[in-house]
């Protein structure tokens, strides 16, 4: 078992973390519809928890990518596409979790992690909330998208190019 990556296969760590984010992500989506056909209250706190909680994994994600820096390079050839890729991945998701959070600061409700509060309450920042409640709503739909995106390039290196991509991330 392998804790750093290598230029075979992700490390044990990598693939934890990159597989606990997915339905994390799922999570947050189905809450974000949740809250939109019944109750915002009722989601909105696990929907800020789960926020957090991935927040907390994509600074640990990048801190971690930083230490294997280059143990697990792509071709030559694709090294572009893949640093794009990643970039677009890692951008859309810090920027929707720090609009969220910035969001539900300027709404005045307050932030808590699992009902642990970490932002009390106070008063309602009316152009804070509106502002970053935009860009969230925006960078979330484009995420699925580079997300969509991401799962069809890793299809595709998988059955058409058959360079064991998927196999080095499960």
């Amino acid at each position: 078992m392998n804790w750093l990556d290598s230029e075979q296969r992700y490390g044990v760590v990598s693939r934890l973390v990159h597989w606990a984010m997915v339905p994390l992500l799922l999570l947050m989506l189905v809450s974000d519809w949740w809250m939109d056909a019944l109750s915002k209250s009722s989601a909105m706190g696990l929907h800020k928890s789960i926020g957090l909680l991935l927040l907390g994994l994509l600074a640990f994600r990048l801190v971690w990518r930083w230490i294997n820096r280059g143990r697990l390079a792509p071709p030559a050839h694709w090294q572009w596409a893949a640093l794009l890729g990643h970039l677009a991945l890692y951008g859309l998701l810090g920027l929707i979790l720090v609009s969220g959070l910035l969001a539900a600061v300027g709404s005045g409700h307050g932030v808590a992690f699992f009902g642990l509060p970490l932002v009390p309450a106070g008063a309602e920042i009316e152009w804070l909330e509106e502002a970053f409640e935009e860009v969230h709503e925006v960078a979330a739909n484009l995420l699925w998208l580079v997300i969509g995106g991401h799962v069809v390039a890793v299809l595709g290196h998988q059955w058409l190019f058959a360079d064991r991509t998927l196999q080095r991330m499960t």
